[in-house]
């Protein structure tokens, strides 16, 4: 299947679009992936949350454990001790799911700085390891994911020498996000649901116009062909003119063509070089095909076909002003013409062409009353009537074609 300009650029807009979109999603998985990958590590202290408030948001991660209950106790030693429960919360401010977390609880100190030893009495909610220093709590696998905006709760029972204050806490684990938090995924989506359908939107277009294209180009065929027919029933009615309307059009075409005309419109006067002659079938043959010269009176008959086929073609309304090539193609530049006696741009541009190529057929063809004229007289009918028979500008490109043996 060929492609013209117009669908091979809109085909390369698709592309690059599509490549763009894919690169913003590429860019936005690799962006979240690295984010998923990277550990993090937080300290919190009892002073973060006092100086921010316990409930400040700008806290990503908020840690906090007190004290329930208490009571006394001895330990295997006899000596008094205190035992307590300590629940605790760690609530997850971040905007991210937090994974794979654990969390160090830092044994609060004696007035000499020394860790206050404990025992643990019980625990929930994970593993707890007391090394003296600190206590590391790797929370039970249902623990394991901390969602944004939730929190979590531990705890353990602990006995010591005296009531004990958690005020020191680092966390270390993974922030996850999922793909669409993050707005480039948004931008290829929607983008790409727009691109899916402006390609759809195109292709469909793309089939309804090749499509029209195709039914043109036959109805174009049909009338092609039909004209054809029509101008060779004209041309039979003259053996000397058999084929005069099939190369008029060609000529007036070929002369079109070095204008820079479009293809719409050295079509258009393809027809009309078909069609120029079609009066003639309202022309008696004994005028037509006289051999001896024609009297005064039969002139203005034969004359009388530029009125007849305007007449024709008058209501052939799909071809606009297809009518103009039969009714205006004897008018003269310097207005001696017929049938209105129109002078220089008065006659319409494709009758100027038409005129042009008919009197260059006449003269390059044998015809009842002579023979073909030689191509020195050609050109030197063509010089010598530029500006009174024919368009000055016009008959110089049948000139310079005819010697350059385009024609």
């Amino acid at each position: 299947m060929k492609l013209d300009k117009s669908e091979r650029r809109s085909i390369l807009v698709f592309a690059i679009l599509f490549v763009l979109l894919v690169l913003v999603f590429v860019y936005t998985v690799f962006t979240w992936r690295m984010d998923n990958t990277q550990e993090f590590v937080t300290s919190i202290t009892k002073e973060d949350r006092t100086k921010k408030g316990e409930n400040n948001e700008d806290i990503n991660i908020f840690v906090a454990m007190t004290q329930k209950e208490s009571w006394p106790g001895t330990d295997a030693n006899g000596k008094s001790t205190i035992g307590a429960e300590y629940d605790g919360v760690i609530f997850n401010n971040s905007g991210k799911n937090i994974v794979d977390w654990s969390m160090t609880i830092y044994m609060p100190k004696n007035k000499n700085g020394e860790p206050i030893p404990g025992t643990f009495d019980s625990s929930w909610n994970g593993e707890y390891t007391n090394n003296g220093d600190n206590i590391t709590f790797i929370p039970a696998d249902y623990l394991n994911v901390i969602p944004k905006n939730e929190e979590k709760t531990y705890g353990f029972v602990m006995y010591a020498g005296t009531n004990l204050d958690f005020s020191e806490f680092e966390i270390c684990g993974y922030y996850r996000t999922i793909l669409p938090e993050y707005p480039g995924f948004w931008v290829a989506t929607v983008g790409f649901l727009i691109w899916l359908t402006w390609v759809v939107a195109w292709a469909v277009m793309d089939a309804r116009a090749r499509k029209l294209k195709k039914q043109k180009a036959h109805d174009e065929k049909i009338i092609e062909e039909t004209m054809q027919v029509f101008a060779n029933f004209i041309d039979a009615k003259d053996e000397y003119t058999k084929g005069h309307s099939t190369r008029v059009s060609f000529y007036s075409q070929k002369i079109a063509k070095r204008m820079g005309m479009s293809d719409e419109e050295i079509k258009m006067i393809g027809y009309m070089g078909l069609m120029h002659d079609c009066g003639k079938i309202a022309i008696p043959d004994d005028v037509l095909n006289k051999k001896g010269a024609l009297t005064e009176e039969e002139r203005e008959i034969i004359k009388e076909h530029t009125t007849r086929g305007g007449q024709m073609l008058e209501n052939f309304t799909s071809l606009p002003g297809i009518r103009d090539g039969a009714l205006y193609h004897h008018e003269r530049y310097d207005g001696k013409g017929y049938p209105q006696g129109l002078i220089g741009k008065e006659i319409p541009l494709y009758a100027r062409i038409i005129n042009v190529a008919d009197a260059f057929d006449a003269m390059n063809s044998d015809r009842c009353y002579r023979n073909r004229l030689p191509k020195n007289r050609i050109l030197s009918e063509l010089r010598n009537n530029a500006g009174t028979q024919f368009d000055p500008e016009i008959v110089e490109y049948m000139i310079a074609m005819y010697q350059e043996g385009k024609i």
